[in-house]
């Protein structure tokens, strides 16, 4: 369903957006504003399904900021390093024993919360450390887990956005939200120690399309 709106909303606005725009004012003015409150009302109306069933949830700082180690190979000890606006960051460290692939799950247990109405989970993660490693965000309902695509972040500090579907889940009984950071010890031959940053993401992509249409009939107001 939301792929056959989607497909008419960019079909309609195509054609009218497409069509030849004449400026200045005239005998054809009242059909140029016609037009633009026409693509205006096709965002609002058809996109409201799509807003309606892609709803993103994330975390709030303060969350963020109380993820503690959940499981890990390789014995490795995980500590926040400082407190953001958005978040926290955190390092996690292995000791000379480590070698190979090992993984550690950084998060909150035992939530119980209640994610009806969303279908996504987002959380942004910045690699903060010279080397590059890898990284995930998973979502456990006390039976199942979703988890969105391993990243490989470089080492530059750019926040990158993980996404998890969480249709799947038993989104009323959300018990753990966790980031899985991994590497194949010593990266790069001498390092066993992951620096990272994690920060809530506060605006769905969806609520972009209903503010760009609401801007436009502003305009338009104005414009009279």
């Amino acid at each position: 369903m939301k792929a056959v709106l989607a497909s008419m909303l960019s079909r309609c606005i195509g054609q009218l957006c497409t069509a030849p725009v004449l400026t200045g004012p005239g005998p054809d003015a009242g059909p140029r504003k016609h037009r633009a409150i026409t693509v205006a009302m096709l965002v609002l109306v058809l996109g409201a399904p799509l807003q309606a069933g892609a709803m993103t949830v994330s975390l709030r700082p303060a969350d963020i900021q109380n993820f503690t180690q959940i499981s890990a190979t390789g014995s490795p000890l995980t500590f926040k390093t400082a407190e953001t606006a958005t978040g926290a960051g955190y390092t996690t460290v292995w000791g000379f024993s480590a070698n190979g692939v090992n993984i550690a799950d950084i998060g909150l247990t035992g939530l119980g919360i209640d994610w009806s109405g969303f279908d996504t989970f987002s959380l942004n993660i910045a690699n903060n450390n010279e080397s590059s490693w890898l990284f995930s965000v998973s979502v456990f309902d006390g039976v199942d887990t979703a988890t969105s695509p391993v990243q490989t972040l470089p080492n530059n500090g750019i926040a990158s956005v993980f996404n998890v579907d969480i249709t799947g889940l038993n989104i009323t009984m959300i018990d753990s939200v966790f980031i899985t950071v991994s590497g194949n010890l010593p990266i790069n031959g001498f390092d066993r120690t992951g620096e990272y940053a994690a920060s809530t993401v506060p605006v769905p992509a969806a609520v972009w399309l209903f503010a760009s249409a609401l801007g436009l009939l502003g305009w338009m107001r104005r414009h009279r």
